[in-house]
């Protein structure tokens, strides 16, 4: 450099010094923003995953939202158990489109890390003490002891950050409620039919029983008047014997 005068090295250093600041205020300032409009988004998951999943019907569209809502949320592949019978059942595969996911057999080893997940009712996999080298970190999808699925996030080279865990939990207790509030509903349309069922079967057997009393009790009549208590002509006591059995006969032969 060639100062033309003793004050130039001393501008040049302090408008040196203001670019530097200026820049470094102004990175950080971008920094922020896009940590803001960040933020801004994944709040915006969770709203639209408790509007959809309120809004859903049937576990596998529960199941389906969920998956959707977690890729579009994390930007990496998932999974999703779903279980029955206290078993995991075919996974459910929710791929970003440039993306690749392990070959079959591979998806195999990574079922047994799910399955100790789901015995175990602990988080494993990647990033966990718990089966390390799992391509996958693997959660339970449930509310209390019962468990309806289990869940997995393709973690690849990047650990999930603390925010993103926090919203992935809250994500997961949506679909868990959801899953139950499902299950409820199918019990109650179970309870619902049987006690219909019920009701009929009650209504069958009063019917039954009101048409029965009132024969029983003609007949019942008949055979008072038989029992000798009164002295009754012979060819009247062969009347009323004919008359009580054409009475039983109609009603329980017919």
């Amino acid at each position: 450099f060639h100062a033309y005068g003793e004050g130039y090295p001393v501008t040049f250093l302090i408008m040196f010094g203001i670019a530097f600041l200026t820049g470094t205020l102004a990175l950080k300032l971008k920094n922020q923003a896009k940590q803001s409009e960040m933020v801004a988004f994944r709040t915006k998951i969770l709203f639209d995953t408790n509007q959809i999943l309120q809004c859903a019907r049937g576990r596998e569209e529960i199941i389906s939202k969920t998956g959707q809502q977690l890729r579009k949320l994390l930007g990496r592949n998932v999974i999703f158990y779903s279980v029955k019978d206290h078993e995991l059942e075919k996974s459910k595969v929710f791929m970003m489109e440039d993306r690749e996911w392990s070959e079959q057999q591979k998806l195999k080893k990574e079922k047994y890390v799910a399955e100790w997940v789901l015995k175990h009712r602990k988080r494993a996999g990647a990033g966990t003490g718990n089966f390390p080298g799992a391509e996958c970190l693997y959660l339970t999808v449930g509310v209390n002891e019962t468990v309806y699925g289990v869940l997995g996030i393709s973690i690849e080279k990047k650990q999930l950050e603390s925010f993103e865990k926090s919203i992935l939990q809250a994500i997961i207790g949506e679909c868990a409620l959801a899953l139950e509030n499902e299950q409820i509903t199918i019990e109650k349309e179970k309870a619902a039919i049987l006690a219909k069922n019920e009701q009929l079967r009650s209504n069958l057997l009063r019917a039954i029983s009101h048409d029965l009393r009132t024969p029983l009790t003609s007949i019942t009549g008949y055979l008072e008047l038989l029992s000798g208590k009164v002295e009754i002509p012979a060819e009247m006591q062969k009347k009323y014997i004919d008359i009580a059995y054409a009475k039983s006969k109609l009603y329980f032969f017919m």
